[in-house]
């Protein structure tokens, strides 16, 4: 053997391993069909199938799947560092340790669910919303188009917020339900057999992100970032997402 291969040959016995990265723990609450799941198993929905899909693999990292809790408690996790990625948030994060992700995988228009007999078919104009009983999460920021309406705010903070507050619509409790994206009341509407009237609301569109906890190995987000980004690029994840609706 030549003096110069078995130089090689030591160089790279002496040179350590490149050790895998740290699997990332990803966690968040119920907006079905993206997010769904109980409090007994892993996340599961729409997100959890085109990450395992599309970025797993490219970004060479192990994704550990966590229960879904409600959005305060989602928050206070990702805050701790209990979870390392949070699958869905919307507007600016307070939360402290926490960074949203430069780049959003879905684009949506904030809509209201009333039943097909309601009065509200259509709105011009935020200001009709004053004095309605709306449905929405709790431990969320009502977006600032709505915060100077004085609407009668019914927050649940309850894991499957977006059921309870579609079957206390069904029974009259509340007016309305309101929701970020139209995915989910449809979702919905289909499961629980439940006549529905979407009403488009005159608001800028909500970008949904992921956001990640300061405690996360940054490697692994970086692995991970670069990935999703490119991944959820140019409404991919949204011609998705579509397809997903029609299992």
């Amino acid at each position: 053997m030549s003096f110069w291969k078995l130089t090689a040959l030591l160089a790279a016995a002496a040179w350590p391993l490149a050790l895998p990265a740290a699997p990332l723990k990803v966690g968040g609450f119920v907006v079905a069909p993206l997010v769904t799941g109980h409090p007994t198993a892993p996340l599961q929905g729409a997100l959890r199938d085109y990450l395992e899909q599309e970025v797993v693999k490219r970004a060479g990292i192990a994704l550990v799947w966590t229960a879904p809790t409600t959005v305060p408690r989602a928050f206070e996790n990702l805050r701790t560092g209990a979870i390392d990625i949070l699958l869905l948030t919307s507007g600016r994060i307070d939360t402290p340790g926490a960074t949203a992700t430069s780049w959003h995988y879905l684009r949506t228009q904030p809509h209201l669910a009333v039943l097909k007999t309601s009065p509200l078919q259509a709105v011009q104009s935020l200001q009709q919303l004053a004095g309605m009983e709306i449905g929405w999460a709790g431990g969320t920021l009502v977006p600032p188009p709505l915060a100077d309406i004085p609407i009668q705010w019914q927050f649940l903070t309850v894991q499957d917020w977006q059921t309870a507050n579609l079957r206390k619509l069904k029974l009259g409790r509340i007016q309305a339900v309101f929701f970020e994206n139209e995915y989910s009341p449809r979702y919905y509407a289909a499961s629980e057999n439940l006549e529905i009237h979407l009403v488009k609301l005159p608001m800028p569109e909500r970008q949904f992100a992921m956001a990640y906890s300061s405690k996360a190995d940054k490697e692994a987000v970086a692995r991970f970032d670069k990935a999703a980004a490119a991944a959820f690029a140019n409404d991919q994840f949204k011609a998705f997402l579509e397809q997903y609706m029609k299992r």
